[in-house]
């Protein structure tokens, strides 16, 4: 008994810091943006958001999900396109926006100014209208400030393929990434 109450407590420690983290004080981490001319209406530097959206478009290429029936894709987020990839075809959404990731500045002292990180693609979900992350993980349901972990611009290393239940909820990965679930 009194083992499993050290073990609660060790893991209580480890997950506090852990989530005050991921709540980043309520600053903005990134900004959703379904184009580039929602930069202005953001308050986004023109020049820094269309580098950040040409990081997403490369990104887009390489991690966006597969689908093995273009009917599949379709139901998740409207007109897919087939590729060809290592001898087969796979259909991958379009890219519906892009996440411009910052970086909180001011080191030490706090100062809050933000650089941008880079961008990551964004899916539009058509059930639901809500922004994916290429993970299958829900981001936004609309364009603007998004804090804490959503922000983050990380990409999967590969494309994640999706078989049956649809993007996130029954993912196989072709990498170590893992499957994903979407909960809303």
């Amino acid at each position: 008994m009194k083992r499993s109450s050290h073990l609660r407590l060790t893991l209580m420690a480890v997950a506090v810091p852990a989530g005050l983290l991921a709540c980043d004080g309520g600053e903005p981490t990134g900004v959703v943006l379904s184009s580039v001319d929602d930069c202005r209406t953001q308050q986004v530097d023109v020049a820094q958001c269309q580098a950040a959206y040409e990081d997403a478009r490369a990104k887009h290429e390489r991690v966006a999900p597969r689908f093995d029936s273009a009917v599949q894709c379709d139901a998740d987020f409207g007109r897919c396109e087939a590729i060809q990839e290592e001898g087969r075809t796979s259909y991958v959404p379009p890219m519906g926006g892009f996440l411009l990731g910052y970086v909180l500045g001011g080191a030490m002292g706090g100062g809050g100014y933000r650089d941008v990180a880079g961008g990551a693609p964004l899916y539009r979900d058509v059930r639901g209208g809500g922004y994916l992350n290429a993970g299958g993980d829900a981001v936004s349901r609309q364009p603007g400030a998004v804090t804490g972990a959503r922000g983050s611009i990380a990409t999967p290393a590969r494309a994640v393929t999706v078989s049956r239940a649809g993007f996130g909820s029954s993912a196989a990965a072709r990498s170590s990434f893992g499957s994903r679930g979407y909960g809303g």
